[in-house]
């Protein structure tokens, strides 16, 4: 079974970025990984080569002197390509490349005299870049052909061979005896939940947003599908039901064969299948991506009734391969009036294939009894990737959801396709059965201690059905489902401690020594937290020495005389403990300021010192501008808005208010006190005139103080994910001109809350300047309407908004 990450990458996003590891983990949680294949790794140092002159080697029958245009230039090569001619597109590879000599031992490349001629590198073969399968050599190429990348390559000469080709991708070989139980694992869509499942990846914006994600359905709901009327135009008899319990099938019409996207060329080779035609490499690619290989036949080259049935011993088929094959008693067939068309599970029948000529298609999926397919596959010799699948007995939900999933594709790139019958179906996708277990007996069994709500998140991310009731004291029961694609292999509590048991990891559970407890202390990330954000936002963090000097104090505006003395100081400029982080923020603000382009954001978290006894944890932060800047990117409200967010991070609502009292380095007019939860823990102002221009800064900056250790008093709130809206919104923009004794606090309760259909109130823009008189400034707001229950007309909320608007005293 290969597994292509590049694949996987469209359901789950990889929170391990390196494709070995990626393997170590699948391998200890999963499936053993038995290879792993970086795409094009033979095409380093390799280019599209360009054949311009050919001549006959002076000291060889069969071999030529050729001159081939490169990327490093032209080059002299000895080749003896029966194919070989002048103008040809080539896979050329440099000296330095390694190549498979012949397609077999690995050589690596170098400047060799070849019958007395000399030779600066190699045109190649298919299968001595490993491209063979994109390239294969052809009867009429001769005994030894070269590569013809072909008249269409003529734009790409020079270019690299990888990067053409596109060949970026890396395909892990799993090893089939791992996963004999796990029928589901034949698919990507089924390692992209294991993947998830062991904590290597999380779940994509495009993987969370299938109609079921956990069971994998990449294509649309049943219902979304729109199948005809009609009845498919043959009698469809099942002799054995038991044989074939689940079956899906309608009949789709189509103008063409069409061709097939180039993505998904790239992800079906990538994993090994070849590229026929459109509607065949659909039902490889769904083969792969969701675990049930299909068929779709001609439908005019079926004749009377069909009839689901086993072999009798000494009927022959001819198989898509174009051999004829003597079958034995009991395999499961398709046959018509003309006799059988398709070796059920394992190949289909060349005379019922899909060719140029097809216009009616028969699209067919089916669960199959794998008894029957393994005991065919013996008798015969003839083992596929089919065969493989169907002998592991393909879950009733995963034949529904392939079926929906190539329709899918089908009527998206097919052309003119067209569902034409009604949708035939045999069989449910089954009822699994709920087993109960105890956290006591998963931890005996395990050895280990493991959390319920650890248990509950494994299973769940498993896609098992989870539901917890307390047996007694100290003991809960988990009553668990199982997903319907686990039926199969999930039959009692001892699965599920396995599941349990390789996702904690078996070489976790360390063997039990005596040991003494030590339990660390609870880590408090809120602080990390915080910095991160800031950083986020661009902001430096200093770290400069808690000591300073009165000069330096009374620089900030602060009075020496209430700081903490050191008792030997070093020098006077180290005398002091610092009683705020602002004197060590403006030094390195006055140093750094002509030294950044636009503007300095900076940040530090020091202890600071009220007295020998009372000390807490500050974090200052400085925003100032070089040059003189609108009140869009006013330093307060930027310096607002990042610590807003900052803090956020960690969990705590900021707000701000009018202080009680304004501190000596502020600006009087700008400057509010921070609180949490109603709780004063900071100032937020502007740099008074006099403390800027002591410190050398140009133009207006920005202060924020906040008190962490008061701030960390106060319980964080919890994130409140809310559920992506399912109805669109409308949004009006309503500018005020705004006068310097109005607060926009003011403006926003007006309206925030006044109808049930306003979602939300948000600043958009802001503007100061001329045609303004000074100190007014255009307020921009951003009005948001959206129902829970519908699409809103336009015509609805213009009367709302209008009404909203007349509240205010603003036009519309």
């Amino acid at each position: 079974m290969k597994i292509s990450l590049d694949w996987l990458s469209d359901f789950v996003t990889f929170t391990v970025k390196d494709p070995e590891e990626i393997a170590r983990r699948i391998t200890a949680g999963a499936a053993e990984v038995d290879a792993m294949e970086k795409q094009g790794a033979l095409l380093e140092h390799t280019c599209v080569g360009k054949v311009f002159s050919i001549a006959k080697h002076p000291n060889a029958d069969k071999l030529f002197l050729c001159e081939v245009k490169t990327d490093r230039g032209t080059k002299k090569v000895v080749c003896g390509g029966t194919n070989l001619h002048e103008g040809m597109n080539v896979a050329f590879a440099h000296t330095g490349a390694r190549v498979k000599w012949h397609g077999e031992e690995l050589t690596t490349l170098e400047k060799v005299k070849i019958r007395g001629e000399e030779s600066e590198g190699m045109i190649c073969a298919g299968e001595e870049l490993g491209i063979e399968h994109l390239y294969p050599a052809r009867k009429d190429q001769g005994e030894r052909p070269i590569v013809d990348l072909g008249e269409n390559m003529e734009a790409h000469v020079g270019k690299s061979l990888r990067s053409v080709f596109g060949m970026h991708d890396t395909v892990l070989h799993i090893d089939n005896h791992a996963i004999t139980h796990r029928a589901d694992l034949f698919s990507h869509i089924g390692f992209a939940r294991e993947c998830v499942a062991i904590g290597i990846a999380k779940w994509s914006q495009r993987g969370s947003s299938l109609p079921d994600r956990q069971a994998g359905i990449r294509g649309p709901e049943a219902k979304s599908l729109k199948f005809g009327k009609d009845k498919i135009p043959f009698k469809f008899v099942i002799d054995s039901p038991e044989l074939m319990p689940r079956y899906c099938a309608c009949m789709i019409e189509i103008d063409g064969l069409g061709a097939t996207p180039e993505w998904m060329r790239k992800r079906i080779e990538a994993v090994g299948w070849r590229s026929i035609n459109l509607p065949i490499d659909i039902t490889n690619f769904v083969a792969s991506e969701v675990g049930v290989p299909l068929h779709s036949f001609d439908v005019d080259d079926i004749k009377g009734t069909v009839r689901m049935r086993t072999s009798k011993k000494g009927e022959k088929i001819v198989t898509l391969d174009e051999k004829e094959r003597e079958l034995p008693e009991g395999a499961l067939v398709l046959s018509d009036d003309l006799g059988i068309f398709d070796l059920l599970g394992i190949m289909g029948g060349l005379r019922s294939s899909t060719k140029e000529t097809t216009r009616r298609i028969y699209l067919h999926s089916a669960s199959l009894d794998p008894v029957s397919i393994r005991k065919t596959v013996i008798a015969t010799g003839h083992r596929t990737d089919a065969a493989t699948v169907y002998e592991k007995g393909v879950p009733h939900i995963t034949t529904e959801q392939g079926f929906y999933r190539a329709v899918e594709l089908f009527l998206a790139h097919v052309p003119g396709a067209r569902i034409v019958s009604k949708k035939e179906e045999v069989g449910t996708n089954g009822k699994a059965k709920p087993i109960t277990i105890s956290d006591e007996k998963i931890n005996r069994m395990l050895g280990v201690d493991v959390p319920t709500k650890k248990v509950e998140t494994i299973l769940k991310d498993f896609g098992f059905g989870v539901k917890t009731k307390n047996q007694k004291p100290k003991t809960q029961n988990f009553v668990v489902t199982p997903p319907l694609w686990r039926l199969g292999d999930i039959r009692g509590e001892h699965d599920l401690v396995e599941e349990i048991g390789r996702v904690i990891g078996f070489n976790e559970i360390a063997p039990v020594l005596p040991e003494a407890r030590i339990d660390p202390p609870a880590r408090d990330t809120r602080l990390l937290r915080i910095r991160d954000a800031l950083k986020e936002e661009r902001y430096n963090e200093l770290v400069p020495l808690s000591l300073v000097g009165p000069a330096l104090l009374q620089k900030a505006g602060l009075d020496p005389g209430k700081a903490v003395k050191v008792g030997n100081p070093i020098g006077e400029e180290l005398s002091l403990m610092q009683p705020s982080v602002l004197p060590g923020l403006l030094e390195h603000a006055e140093k750094s300021i002509l030294h950044v382009e636009e503007r300095l954001r900076t940040f530090t978290v020091s202890k600071v010192f009220r007295s020998v006894t009372d000390e807490y944890l500050e974090l200052g932060l400085l925003f100032a501008w070089r040059r003189q800047e609108g009140i869009k990117r006013d330093p307060f409200l930027r310096a607002k808005a990042h610590m807003t967010y900052a803090l956020a991070a960690a969990g705590y609502r900021l707000e701000i208010a009018l202080p009680s009292s304004v501190p000596n380095f502020a600006h009087s007019g700008r400057t509010a006190k921070l609180t949490v939860q109603g709780k004063e823990v900071g100032v937020l102002c502007e740099l008074s005139p006099a403390i800027r221009q002591r410190c050398g800064l140009p133009h207006r900056a920005a202060i924020v103080l906040l008190n962490v250790t008061d701030l960390f008093t106060l319980t964080p709130q919890p994130t409140i994910v809310k559920p992506v809206p399912e109805f669109p919104a409308i949004s009006y923009d309503i500018t005020l001109t705004m006068q310097p004794k109005n607060r926009t606090a003011d403006i926003l309760g007006k309206i925030r809350g006044k109808h049930e259909l306003l979602e939300s109130v948000e600043i958009a823009d802001l503007y100061g300047g001329k045609p303004l008189a000074e100190g007014q400034y255009n307020l921009t707001l951003r009005l948001t309407y959206r129902a829970k229950d519908r699409t809103l007309k336009e015509e609805a909320v213009q009367k709302i908004h209008t009404g909203l608007l007349k509240s205010l005293g603003a036009a519309a």
